[in-house]
C-alpha cells in the first residue's frame, strides 16, 4: 500500500468523521482493510481478538475475521473525554502530503498534550491516545538515522510501548505494541528484552486466541536463543513439540530445539548438519527455511565464525524472507556479524539499510 493511497484513505476517513460529528451521529471506528487484489474496503466496528485471530465486530455483533497485516488504517469513532477536533487535526498532520520530520515531532507533541488533557477520560479514549503517542514516537525513531542519536530517540518509543503494555491488557493493540517493541529491541541487539516482551503475551493474561498465544511462545523462544538463554529455549521448544500438530509451527520448533541444544553444549555447531538436513528434507515453506538459516547464523556467531554466520543470515534476508520480521532480525544480526569481522563499512551500510527497512513495519 503506497503512502499516497494511505493518505487518500485518511482524507476520506476524516471527511466522513466530520460529517458524522456535524450530524450528531454516534461514530463507530472504521477499519480499512487491504484485499488480496490490492483494493481496499472499510468495515465499521471494533477491532478485537477473536477465537482464531483478529476480527472486526460491528454494531449488530457481526464479526468479520481479518488479518492484522491487511489492516491499512483505523479511523477512530467516538472518543469521549478527548478534544475530537484536536484528534482529527493530528491524524491530518500525520498523513499530510510531503510529510516531514517536523510534522512527526509536532504530532508527537500533540499526542503528548492530549495524554495530559485526557487523563480522566474513559479507558477506550486513553488507550487510543496512548497507542497513537507510542506509534508516533516509534515513527520518529524510524525516521532517525544511527548517526542522529537513534538509540536515544528509540528509547522514548521503547518507554512509550512498555508503559502501554503495563496499562492495557486484552485489546488488539497489545499484539501490535509487542511487535513494535520487540523490533526496537532487536535493532538495539537486546534480545533478552525481546524475550520478555513476548513472554508477557505468552503467559496468557492478554486474552490471546490460541493461534496468537502459540506465536507469542514461538517468538519468545526465538529471542531466547538469540539472547543466549539456551536452556529455557530448549525446554520450552521440546515441550511444545509434544503437543503441536505437524506443520509450519512444529517445523520451526524442531529447528529452535536443535539450535538451542547445540548452543547449550560444548560445541555450538554440533547440530549444524541436523538443521541442514531439515532444510533439505523438510518443508519448502520459505518462512521455516528463513528460521533455519537464522539459527545456523546464531550457531556460527557463537562458534566465533562470523563469516559463516554472515552467509547464513544473508540467506534469510535475501532469499527466504517471506516473514518480514524474520528478515529484519537477520539484518540486525548481520550488523553484529560485520562488527565481528571488523568490517565497519558494511556495518554502516547495514545500519542505513535497517533505517530504510523500518518504514515497512
Amino acid at each position: 500500500m503506497t503512502r499516497q493511497v494511505v493518505r487518500g484513505l485518511a482524507a476520506l476517513a476524516l471527511m466522513t468523521l466530520l460529517v458524522e460529528v456535524a450530524a450528531g451521529q454516534a461514530a463507530l471506528d472504521r477499519v480499512f482493510i487491504r484485499n488480496k487484489d490490492g483494493t481496499t474496503k472499510s468495515i465499521e466496528g471494533e477491532l478485537k481478538f477473536g477465537p482464531t485471530g483478529f476480527q472486526v465486530v460491528d454494531a449488530g455483533k457481526k464479526a468479520t475475521p481479518v488479518s492484522l497485516s491487511a489492516v491499512v488504517k483505523i479511523a477512530p469513532g467516538d472518543l469521549p473525554g478527548a478534544d475530537r477536533a484536536a484528534v482529527l487535526a493530528l491524524i491530518s498532520l500525520e498523513e499530510k502530503d510531503k510529510h516531514t520530520r517536523k510534522d512527526t515531532e509536532d504530532a508527537r507533541a500533540g499526542y503528548l498534550d492530549l495524554q495530559k488533557k485526557s487523563a480522566s477520560a474513559p479507558e477506550k479514549t486513553r488507550r487510543y491516545i496512548d497507542y497513537k503517542y507510542a506509534l508516533i514516537a516509534n515513527r520518529l525513531a524510524d525516521e532517525t538515522g544511527s548517526e542522529e542519536k537513534w538509540e536515544e530517540v528509540a528509547g522514548e518509543a521503547v518507554k512509550a510501548w512498555s508503559d502501554f503494555l503495563v496499562r492495557y491488557k486484552g485489546s488488539w493493540e497489545v499484539w501490535a505494541a509487542t511487535q513494535h517493541l520487540s523490533r526496537l529491541h532487536a535493532e538495539m541487539n537486546k534480545f533478552d528484552a525481546a524475550a520478555r516482551d513476548w513472554g508477557r503475551l505468552a503467559k496468557g493474561d492478554a486474552g490471546l486466541p490460541p493461534d496468537l498465544a502459540m506465536e507469542a511462545q514461538v517468538q519468545q523462544i526465538d529471542a531466547q536463543v538469540r539472547s543466549k538463554a539456551y536452556a529455557q529455549a530448549q525446554t520450552t521448544a521440546e515441550a511444545l513439540l509434544k503437543t503441536v500438530p505437524a506443520g509450519t509451527t512444529k517445523d520451526k520448533l524442531a529447528i529452535y530445539a536443535a539450535a538451542a541444544k547445540s548452543l547449550s553444549g560444548t560445541d555450538p555447531l554440533a547440530e549444524v548438519k541436523a538443521i541442514e538436513e531439515m532444510i533439505k528434507a523438510g518443508t519448502k515453506d520459505p518462512a521455516v527455511r528463513g528460521v533455519a538459516y537464522s539459527m545456523l547464523g546464531e550457531m556460527y556467531l557463537a562458534a566465533n565464525k562470523p563469516r559463516e554466520a554472515m552467509w547464513s543470515f544473508l540467506w534469510t534476508e535475501t532469499v527466504f524472507n517471506a516473514d518480514r520480521d524474520e528478515a529484519f532480525k537477520a539484518m540486525c544480526r548481520l550488523v553484529e556479524a560485520f562488527k565481528a569481522q571488523g568490517d565497519e563499512d558494511r556495518v554502516k551500510a547495514y545500519q542505513e539499510k535497517l533505517r530504510r527497512a523500518r518504514g515497512a513495519f
